[in-house]
């Protein structure tokens, strides 16, 4: 944690205060920096289960799927294209 964050108190039940104590001593680390770790991780777990859930929504819908398609492959072409010269 970066010396110019600012800390909070949070309340959470002693039974997972001692685990987290016991989580930071087996790491090595500060409480404080298993819960930052620990809340990233979760934020990005849940980023990609949204992600997956648009993919599979994209993958259902077969004219939404066709459209995407297309799109990726005019996105791609225009990497083909010959440098320009400056």
């Amino acid at each position: 944690m970066a010396a110019a964050d600012t800390t909070t108190t949070i309340r959470v039940p002693t039974q997972t205060r001692d685990r987290l104590k016991a989580l930071a001593a087996r790491r090595g680390e500060s409480a404080s920096d298993v819960v930052v770790k620990l809340v990233s991780a979760a934020d990005e777990e849940a980023m990609l289960a949204e992600v997956e859930a648009g993919f599979e929504k994209l993958a259902s819908d077969p004219e939404a799927l066709a459209a995407y398609r297309a799109e990726s492959q005019e996105i791609e072409a225009a990497f083909d294209a010959p440098t320009p010269e400056w």
